[in-house]
């Protein structure tokens, strides 16, 4: 026989293209309106409907179940196909083949395999979360303290993560009867076969819970906005991971908590070039400067500013490093910051400095003009 498809959406009221939130509101009302108890004259009838209901929102919650039922149209037991006079011979060897390569063929033959899970645990961990955080050079060599804000699941604190509405309890899983294994007898080509697999309904436990918990809808956990504080270390670079074990998003059915993964942003500053562990700072002085030797002052990545003498004849493109000015490398140490001198020619004289410098010009023997 042909399995009767179910329409979840026309069950729950809702549109193909419903968002989440709309499903769980259309659940929350239907399971009220037909729960058994406010129907006692048409008690096997409500009973039927909160089943389909259930059944319904169990499928339409899921992303990913509802992602199959869009493209297949069920979810779980693949569908049974019809058997036609008209087949023919060629016919049941492609369904025969359809069945098999849709399943695993030692599965199809045999049963699951001996070395997989009796069950599967109905329990699973959260996601983790993914938090990109901009620092400064400054907050690399002090270290920092940031406040970071984002949303995450955390545990129902109606039905405590289970996803039950509190005493309802559970009852026997309606796709495998409680046993919590989907039998399959199949006549192919071949002969008869009978296989055996976990039931994906209730994942090998046998129990769905009665009636779903109204505040989180079954999932077991709630979107909730957490603010916390995080301490960037002083070594950290760009691209550095933290991970916070447990701050992420809560697990499914009571399932752990997963982790809050800080990813570390250095902000550009505009005055330094960063080359591991070093800065490069360039400077630029006048002609003069150079040449009678000057005191001029650099920045500071951490903030504020140190004095740099300049000696006299300096020539253009020194370098100058300043031990331990740096950032910190992984070991904790701070690196140099490298001052690169510029010195600047002018492209234009007065009357006056130009004849200053003829005459020394002329004084040193230097042949100008």
């Amino acid at each position: 026989m042909k399995r009767e498809k179910k329409d979840y959406y026309e069950i729950l009221g809702v549109p193909r293209n419903a968002t989440q939130e709309e499903i769980k509101r259309a659940y929350k009302r239907l399971v009220k309106e037909w729960h058994p108890d406010r129907h006692p004259e048409n008690r096997k009838e409500a009973e039927q409907r909160f089943k389909e209901i259930q059944e319904a929102y169990e499928v339409l919650s899921d992303p990913q179940k509802r992602a199959m039922y869009d493209r297949f149209g069920y979810v779980g037991e693949q569908p049974v196909y019809q058997e036609t006079e008209s087949g023919g011979f060629f016919d049941d060897i492609f369904r025969e083949f359809e069945n098999i390569f849709n399943r695993d063929i030692f599965d199809v033959f045999f049963g699951e395999r001996p070395h997989q899970e009796e069950r599967r645990e109905y329990t699973r961990r959260g996601e983790d979360i993914r938090y990109e955080i901009e620092v400064t050079l400054s907050d690399l060599i002090n270290g920092a303290e940031m406040p970071v804000e984002y949303e995450r699941y955390e545990t129902c604190p109606r039905c405590g993560g289970t996803g039950v509405e509190p005493d309802t309890g559970y009852v026997n899983c309606l796709s495998c009867g409680g046993t919590g294994r989907i039998r399959e007898e199949r006549r192919s080509f071949f002969g008869y076969f009978v296989s055996e697999r976990t039931c994906e309904r209730c994942g090998g436990t046998g129990k769905i819970p009665r009636e779903y918990c109204h505040e989180c809808g079954g999932s077991g956990r709630v979107l909730r906005k957490v603010r916390r504080t995080v301490k960037i270390p002083p070594n950290a670079e760009d691209g550095t991971q933290l991970r916070i074990t447990g701050s992420g998003n809560a697990g499914y059915y009571g399932g752990p908590y997963g982790d809050l993964i800080i990813i570390v942003r250095v902000k550009p500053d505009p005055r330094f070039k960063k080359s591991g562990s070093d800065l490069v700072y360039d400077v630029t002085i006048d002609y003069l400067q150079a040449i009678l030797g000057a005191t001029v002052e650099v920045p500071l990545p951490e903030g504020g500013t140190t004095m740099l003498k300049i000696p006299p004849g300096t020539q253009p493109e020194t370098v100058f490093r300043l031990k331990g000015k740096g950032l910190p490398n992984r070991y904790g140490r701070r690196g140099d910051l490298i001052v690169n001198l510029h010195v600047e020619i002018p492209k234009s004289l007065s009357r006056e400095e130009r004849k200053v410098l003829e005459e020394l010009a002329k004084k040193r023997g230097v042949t100008i003009g």
